[in-house]
């Protein structure tokens, strides 16, 4: 293990508390499962003030070479890098070269015009309603990690759809579809490459010597980790071998991250005016506010404010904390997926921010009626958004969620369901959530599917998306329907309520013309919403 400490920045507070010493020994336990030399590792930048209190690096940068991880060692920081490409757009507009509440076909006009205008605003703050490129792509046969995808292969899928998830600022929907276009203005309306605007406009001005763009996978990155998935039996390489970025991609160090977060929230890219705009929340058309601001969560910790965000690129793990109060920022990249940054920086942050001893609410009551009330509930609920199935089972005078949950009653006669509250109305149910942000769905109760291998046959067929760009074949089981693209494997879909199907990774709809014949399907998968079908 490498280690790099700075006694002289030592926060009195900290001291005071205990011996940095023994803080040290605290970290150094939660990081000890990756100090292993012939696994990937972790490594973990923590400052204050703008000062490196802390680094270290631990496990193996490159399985085959035999090379360690130390603290220069490059990582890619997935979805960490959109606070970067959300800074490099909001630079331009302080330059006075576009206005984020412009309609983003004013930039690339190539994209679809929609019902209603999408604003750099919307993309900014993941509610444009574009469906994911990536998601779409996992359709069509080349998920991520499956092709050399660019941001012109990006933009390519996203001008096929003739659809949004939802109408423009009325939802937030994680969508990487929004920081790949943005990267595409930042070229268009700088004339210059993104990595290199970024370079000269943030990296250098923050001091970030270690930090570029993967822009080609190809192009050779000295000191850097090589990236692995975890598998029950063994470990596999697992690299970005794309070249999309500005949705993730940034090679970095813990020690570059912890850099510019002070360097960002001390207000010096562009002043205290333009870091306002990065911390300010989402607002949707109606005002309500929502926690993602310029590529970056906004919450609290063990009472405490948090600026935050978490990334995941192939193999590679990445979280970037930053507490306002404390002047404190921890950065953590890791090279295995079987690492969770989130729960390790949770950890190490309650270390300098203790969890506060407040009381615990006490449970809610299991929502008991009479079996016929309960029987009348019971049944196949259907997402008005997704098609998404879910169904209530009756049991016992409870009501059962997947999952084996109860539906829950509060003091109020509210009804409670996994943290959401539940309405229940006579031909479906409302489920809301408090927030932030809040939002509404409205469930439709639907007939349950009563199928055998002769009915089942109904659906087999070929059917084409122009969304997609793709044909599949459906072909009936005994009791599923086989989801066929060659040259993969079948896809399993279990019938749920009548019409529709669910595996483990997408929802189908079937949708019939005036004459009960089937037309086509949507698919919703991830965070693309009703892909269409059609039957051919």
């Amino acid at each position: 293990m490498k280690l790099l400490l700075l006694l002289v920045f030592l926060p009195i507070q900290l001291i005071a508390q205990s011996n940095f010493s023994d803080t040290i020994r605290k970290i150094n336990v939660i990081l000890q499962p990756w100090t292993h030399p012939n696994l990937p590792g972790v490594s973990v930048a923590i400052s204050r003030n703008g000062q490196l209190l802390y680094a270290t690096a631990v496990g193996s940068a490159d399985l085959e070479h035999g090379i360690a991880n130390d603290t220069s060692t490059i990582f890619e920081a997935g979805s960490v890098s959109k606070q970067f490409t959300a800074a490099a757009i909001l630079l331009l507009e302080q330059d006075g070269k576009l206005n984020v509440m412009e309609d983003v076909r004013k930039y690339i006009p190539e994209l679809p015009n929609y019902e209603s205008v999408i604003t750099i605003y919307d993309l900014i703050h993941h509610q444009s309603g574009l469906r994911d490129w990536g998601s779409v792509a996992e359709v069509e046969g080349w998920g991520r990690g499956s092709r050399a995808h660019t941001n012109a292969h990006a933009l390519q899928i996203i001008c096929r759809q003739k659809a949004l998830n939802n109408p423009p600022g009325t939802e937030y929907i994680y969508s990487n579809s929004n920081y790949n276009l943005m990267a595409i203005i930042v070229e268009r309306v700088a004339k210059t490459s993104f990595a290199a605007f970024c370079k000269q406009r943030i990296f250098i001005p923050a001091g970030m010597s270690h930090t570029s763009w993967r822009n080609d996978y190809r192009q050779i990155v000295k000191n850097r980790a090589i990236a692995y998935q975890q598998t029950p039996m063994l470990l596999k390489t697992s690299m970005p071998f794309e070249d999309a970025h500005g949705n993730g991609g940034l090679l970095t160090t813990p020690s570059d991250l912890v850099k510019w977060a002070a360097f960002m929230h001390a207000g010096k890219l562009g002043g205290p005016a333009l870091l306002n705009h990065q911390l300010k929340l989402g607002q949707f058309r109606n005002g309500t506010s929502h926690p993602y601001a310029a590529g970056l969560r906004i919450t609290r910790f063990n009472g405490e404010h948090l600026v935050t965000h978490s990334g995941a690129t192939a193999g590679y793990r990445a979280n970037l904390d930053y507490f306002p109060q404390q002047r404190l920022s921890i950065a953590i990249l890791s090279n295995t997926s079987g690492f969770s940054p989130g729960q390790i920086a949770e950890k190490i942050a309650a270390l300098f921010i203790p969890p506060t001893s407040s009381p615990k609410p006490s449970p809610l009551p299991v929502f008991k009626a009479v079996p016929q009330e309960q029987k009348k509930l019971e049944g196949w609920y259907r997402d008005s958004r997704s098609d998404e199935a879910i169904f209530i089972q009756a049991t016992d005078s409870m009501l059962i969620l997947p999952g084996k949950n109860p539906i829950l009653q509060g003091s109020d006669r509210s009804l409670y369901a996994n943290g959401y509250k539940i309405l229940f109305l006579k031909n479906g149910l409302i489920r809301s959530v408090t927030g932030p942000p809040v939002d509404t769905v409205q469930f439709f109760k639907e007939p349950p599917a009563v199928l055998n291998p002769s009915q089942l046959k109904q659906y087999e067929g070929m059917y084409e998306s122009e969304e997609a760009n793709t044909i599949i074949k459906l072909k009936a089981g005994e009791t599923n329907l086989q989801f066929i693209k060659e040259p993969n494997a079948p896809l399993i879909h279990n019938p749920t309520y009548k019409d529709g199907f669910e595996s483990s990774e997408s929802t189908i709809r079937f949708i019939r013309n005036k004459n009960g014949s089937i037309k086509g399907f949507y698919i919703s998968v991830g965070r693309a919403r009703r892909i269409w079908f059609e039957r051919s």
